[in-house]
């Protein structure tokens, strides 16, 4: 699938940079909106479950569509965007505390 209007880094890794932003402010929203009530182990926790969401979606979209397939550096890329989000919360919150 061709996606116009967004920027090229000229490689052809430029998708697993756009997964890794993508799974990073999806952890970083997940996190916001349970922020409260959270603790250090929940982060991670949260983190297992975005991790858990993208491997989903990777498995499904293989399956599920004729015109895309599952690609595991993918998943690798989804998951190296939830831990940086992951690492950067809990250094957030030692900093604050």
């Amino acid at each position: 699938m061709t996606v116009h209007n967004i920027p090229s880094f000229g490689t052809d890794y430029d998708d697993k940079f756009y997964h890794i932003l993508a799974y990073f402010l999806l952890t970083l929203i997940w996190y916001v909106a349970v922020e409260q009530t959270v603790t250090k182990k929940g982060i991670w926790q949260l983190a297992f479950y975005c991790c858990v969401f993208g491997i989903i979606l990777e498995a499904l979209q293989g399956k599920l569509t004729v015109d895309r397939v599952g690609d595991l550096l993918d998943i690798v890329a989804n998951i190296i965007g939830v831990i940086l989000a992951a690492i950067l919360v809990l250094r957030r919150r030692k900093r604050l505390s």
